[in-house]
C-alpha cells in the first residue's frame, strides 16, 4: 500500500511539472487527459493485477557500478593476412589459428583470445602462447586459447 501511495504522489508531481511546462492550450488538455489515464491504469493495476507496474525503483539506492573501459580488435574482420602469416610462420601453412581477438581494458592492458581450428597438445599450446606473446609484446598469461 505504501508503494501505491508513493507512486501516486510521483504521478501527481509529474502531472504538476507537465502543467508548468505546458501552461495552456490544447497541449495542456491532452497531457491532463494522458496523465489521468495513466493514474487510473496504475490504480486498477494495483487493485486487480497485484501491481505488476512499478515506478518507484528509482527511489531505491542504486549501487554504484564501475563502468569499465574495454575495447576489442578482431583481427579476422580487419585483415585476414595477419592470421595467415602466423599460420605460415608457426604451422607451415596449416590452417590452425582461426581468429585472434585483442581486448584492451581501461589501463590499456592487452588480453588476447585465440580461436583455433584444431586441438593442440599442451606443448604446442605453450609454444603458440609464447610466439603470440612475443608478436604482440604481452605476457603469455594474458593469452587465452579457445579450441
Amino acid at each position: 500500500m505504501k508503494n501505491t501511495i508513493i507512486n501516486i504522489l510521483i504521478f501527481i508531481l509529474m502531472f504538476n511539472v507537465i502543467m508548468i511546462i505546458f501552461p495552456d492550450g490544447k497541449t495542456q488538455r491532452f497531457t491532463k487527459l494522458t496523465v489521468k489515464i495513466f493514474i487510473m491504469i496504475y490504480i486498477i493495476d494495483n487493485i486487480f493485477l497485484s501491481s505488476n507496474i512499478k515506478f518507484d525503483s528509482f527511489l531505491n539506492d542504486i549501487p554504484e557500478q564501475e563502468i569499465s573501459y574495454e575495447r576489442e580488435i578482431n583481427l579476422e574482420s580487419i585483415n585476414n593476412e595477419y592470421i595467415d602469416i602466423i599460420n605460415n610462420d608457426i604451422y607451415n601453412g596449416e590452417d590452425v589459428v582461426k581468429n585472434i581477438v585483442l581486448n584492451f581494458d581501461k589501463d590499456l592492458n592487452i588480453n588476447a583470445v585465440v580461436t583455433l581450428n584444431k586441438v593442440l597438445n599442451i606443448e604446442d599450446t605453450d609454444e603458440l602462447k609464447n610466439e603470440l606473446a612475443s608478436i604482440f609484446d604481452i605476457s603469455a598469461e594474458s593469452i587465452k586459447i579457445d579450441s
